[in-house]
């Protein structure tokens, strides 16, 4: 079994979500995924309405914010009257000069709606490798990962203890690779083999989206340029 390299478990910044509409001179570069599958929501920035009919899968970026607090509603959505339908989420979200991040609403553990704010790294990768940045952003208990280039692989962990709201940073070789998931300490797999597949010179952002147990975890990748 082939594992992760480099691997370098990052922190999660804030539980929080972020709209679209911004100034032309800001300071932060922000990215936005709709991760809860089956809600098409809106999302509104500081009382104005930034998003309508925002899908799962959904990305909107890259956005420039000014640095600071603003707030963030996300609503059910609501095509006669966007923007106020049921509020599922209203919170405040801080932003500081020159980060890099993207903000996603996902499911956490327990499959409740909440939302994340998680640093972005598209600086140069090594040579002919992609960096494939890792988060667990799906309704499932704490599990471990393994990758391999054979579909028919036995499990053997490459991540170990990976939680939800967890982001893992590491670089492959470009190519097909096969993805499972297991409940922590297992080796019967509960999810894959799914194939991904990487360019070199290349940043994934790869996202476990999804609940578990009503069957729609899957994986949401963007690919972006490294620079």
């Amino acid at each position: 079994m082939k594992s992760f390299m480099a691997i370098a478990i990052l922190p999660i910044i804030a539980a929080t979500m972020i709209g679209s509409v911004v100034p032309a001179f800001a300071d932060a570069t922000v990215y936005v995924v709709h991760g809860i599958p089956d809600v098409p929501v809106d999302i509104a920035v500081d009382g104005g309405c930034a998003l309508e009919n925002f899908l799962f899968g959904d990305q909107a970026g890259p956005l420039s914010l000014p640095a600071g607090d603003h707030q963030i509603t996300i609503s059910l959505a609501n095509m006669a009257d966007p923007c106020n339908g049921d509020v599922v989420l209203d919170v405040s979200v801080p932003f500081v000069d020159g980060e890099n991040v993207t903000v996603i609403a996902y499911l956490d553990d327990m499959g409740n709606p909440t939302a994340g704010k998680f640093a972005n790294d598209f600086s140069r990768t090594d040579p002919g490798t992609a960096r494939i940045i890792l988060h667990h952003t799906a309704a499932a208990p704490v599990v471990d990962a393994a990758i391999d280039r054979d579909m028919d692989a036995m499990f053997s962990p490459a991540i170990e203890g990976f939680a939800n709201g967890d982001q893992v940073v590491t670089s492959l070789r470009p190519g097909e690779w096969y993805v499972w998931l297991a409940a922590a300490g297992s080796t019967d797999p509960a999810f894959g083999p799914q194939l991904v597949k990487f360019k070199p010179f290349t940043v994934y952002r790869v996202y476990a989206v999804g609940s578990l147990s009503a069957g729609n975890l899957q994986l949401l990748p963007f690919a972006d340029s490294a620079k």
